[in-house]
């Protein structure tokens, strides 16, 4: 089989380092591999080829500053050539056996996108901590693609290897109109609703390199609202349900706070829950670190990472908003 790995970065320098390095250490057997990196940043093809070392000949580099995610992507899989397109993102860490493990399951299920689950990971100690909010269902929900145990179909998968010939819908891969959009659920939502078929192997991990500090991942947490929220703008319905709590929650807050206005009964009911909500937290966070400072580190984690979510998912149609009259001002200048 033929493979494309897929990249897209944008000076992510140390991480891209890492994954290069891991990519010219896998056991490929009979897998013909082509490498497209394209680099919206500074990181330089020199530097490429010096951690991919034997496999540099493979390389397609491409750079094009400032791009967007979503239109990397899809310049990346134009010029792809590999029967199987290999996602991979700046910030992996794979093992030797990573990409024949994704193109044996490929071959194996027939399915039109195949993966594995990810794990994040830290190298300092606040990245670990970072980590471990990630993991917990608390946090993003327990999606298929986050838990391990799990082997067979799923609704969407993280990165993912896609059957070239089977996955493209429409004139792009990716929504380039919507630049902040969640790719994978779009593009799985899609293919799906063609009728194509996305299995999951638990076995199969890629880590993940959170964000280096909380303020960064509360930003990540607000970006992936914004994709949700244009996701459903999009598609008039939530890739999964379980999306729907944390603006609920939020939403139910603010009538509760200005409805107490006229009755303080509807304070009290507040109050209640954020108690609620509070000791949930604490619950779950002593469970993971029994130190005081780290655990009001944990605790404020994952109340940012739910406040600054549903934040994104409520700004997100003045973002769809703006992506529309820029679209429309490019083509009527």
């Amino acid at each position: 089989m033929d493979i494309t790995v897929a990249i897209t970065t944008y000076n992510e320098g140390e991480y891209l380092d890492r994954l290069l390095d891991d990519i010219s250490r896998q056991d490929l057997g009979t897998l013909e591999i082509e490498i497209v990196l394209l680099e919206a940043g500074s990181y330089d093809r020199l530097r490429a080829g010096k951690y991919l070392r034997d496999l540099s000949e493979k390389l397609v580099f491409l750079n094009y500053p400032g791009l967007s995610r979503t239109e990397s992507l899809n310049k990346i899989f134009s010029v792809a050539k590999g029967s199987l397109i290999v996602r991979l993102d700046a910030r992996s860490h794979i093992t030797p056996k990573y990409l024949a493990q994704v193109a044996k399951l490929s071959e194996n299920t027939g399915a039109e996108n195949v993966g594995g689950v990810m794990q994040p990971i830290g190298l300092t100690e606040e990245q670990r901590l970072i980590a471990e909010i990630m993991k917990h269902p608390f946090s993003f929900g327990a999606a298929k693609a986050r838990i391990s145990g799990y082997c067979g179909y799923a609704d969407s998968v993280y990165l993912g290897a896609f059957r070239k010939d089977r996955c493209k819908y429409g004139a792009e891969w990716f929504d380039s109109v919507n630049p902040k959009i969640s790719e994978d659920s779009d593009l799985n939502y899609r293919l799906r609703k063609n009728g194509g078929r996305i299995f999951i192997d638990s076995s199969v991990i890629v880590e993940h390199y959170t964000r280096e500090n909380l303020s960064r991942f509360f930003r990540l947490c607000y970006n992936y609202g914004i994709g949700r929220g244009l996701f459903l703008i999009k598609h008039r319905t939530f890739s999964a349900y379980r999306q729907i709590i944390p603006p609920i929650c939020l939403l139910l807050a603010a009538a509760l706070l200005a409805t107490g206005f006229h009755d303080h009964f509807f304070h009290v009911v507040l109050l209640c829950l954020m108690l609620i909500y509070a000791v949930i937290i604490f619950y779950i966070s002593v469970g993971i670190s029994s130190k005081l400072k780290p655990l009001t580190k944990i605790a404020s984690g994952f109340a940012g990472c739910h406040f600054f979510w549903t934040l994104g998912l409520l700004v997100s149609p003045f973002v769809h908003r703006r992506s529309i009259q820029e679209l429309h001002h490019s083509q009527y200048p």
